[in-house]
């Protein structure tokens, strides 16, 4: 059976925040043990996701409580995270899941959503609160590629994949990535401009980050995979977004979809991106392209 299991590394040594982290993972592992892997009735799963959701609300409070406690100087651009997760995030999710009666696509994707999520939040998030990592990048300068590279994108992937990441240099149209796949996130900014991700990477190397994520093992791509990889990559645009001048939460995701071969190389003829960085991880490889464009006019 597959297990969404608890990390120790995901600590961040505040009892009350870390005891509640757990809890949450646990109420994601019961959804997938009992509708995914038992494929019992969907009230199991309703009662499940209430439970999640009426227990992430408690968990936002208490965790907002505990920073305004030591005056943590973030809170307000962190209390907007979870203001979006309890009033857009998890309301769509469950008018998705209504809407098609708990059909397994829609349950994979709560899944994958919550738990992505859930880890890119603790890792890049709720660490800073505790200073174990910076949650002020307004000294990082876009333009500075070394220091965008190492506090926005390498630390975050080190912490949450392993530190065998890493930065390898400039990454090229033509360098070749076996059995490579073509993610694009787009991302519409607060006054129209655009920040686009795109990560180049091979299958079997994607389908290990997500098994990093959820200690567990994926043979193929899913539903599950796809939307954890989005999550996680939506808290690493919003460190990038205050390079970028914007508020950490001023992104939000207008488009995700794969490309085929064909499309990435003519985007890349049209248009060479601002950043097209490659890294290592141990004998494979994987490059991520970032570019921000203007507002239309």
């Amino acid at each position: 059976m597959q297990q969404i299991q608890w990390q120790d590394r995901f600590n961040i040594g505040v009892e009350i925040v870390d005891r509640a982290h757990q809890r949450l993972f646990s109420i994601v592992q019961k959804i997938l043990e009992l509708y995914v892997e038992r494929h019992e009735d969907q009230f199991a799963c309703v009662e499940g996701i209430k439970y999640f959701k009426a227990y992430a609300i408690k968990h936002f409070a208490e965790e907002e409580a505990y920073m305004q406690s030591i005056g943590y100087p973030g809170y307000l651009a962190h209390k907007r995270i979870h203001d979006r997760m309890k009033r857009q995030t998890l309301p769509a999710l469950e008018r998705e899941l209504y809407a098609t009666h708990f059909s397994t696509e829609s349950v994979h994707r709560f899944i994958g959503v919550c738990t992505g999520w859930l880890t890119g939040h603790i890792v890049i998030e709720d660490r800073a609160i505790t200073g174990r990592t910076a949650g002020d990048f307004g000294s990082i300068q876009p333009d500075d590629e070394r220091s965008v590279i190492h506090a926005v994108l390498l630390s975050p992937m080190q912490e949450m994949f392993g530190r065998d990441i890493q930065f390898a240099g400039s990454f090229s149209p033509e360098d070749k990535i076996a059995d490579a796949r073509h993610y694009a996130l787009t991302y519409l900014g607060p006054e129209g401009q655009r920040l686009r991700f795109v990560l180049i990477i091979g299958e079997p190397l994607m389908l290990r980050a997500a098994g990093a994520i959820f200690e567990m093992e994926f043979h193929t791509m899913n539903e599950i995979v796809r939307f954890a990889i989005q999550e996680v990559a939506q808290h690493l645009i919003q460190r990038a977004a205050a390079c970028f001048g914007a508020e950490s939460d001023a992104y939000q995701l207008e488009e995700d979809r794969f490309l085929t071969s064909e499309e990435y190389k003519q985007s890349c003829t049209e248009h060479s991106p601002q950043y097209s960085l490659l890294f290592r991880v141990r004998h494979d490889c994987f490059a991520l392209c970032i570019d921000q464009s203007p507002a239309h006019t």
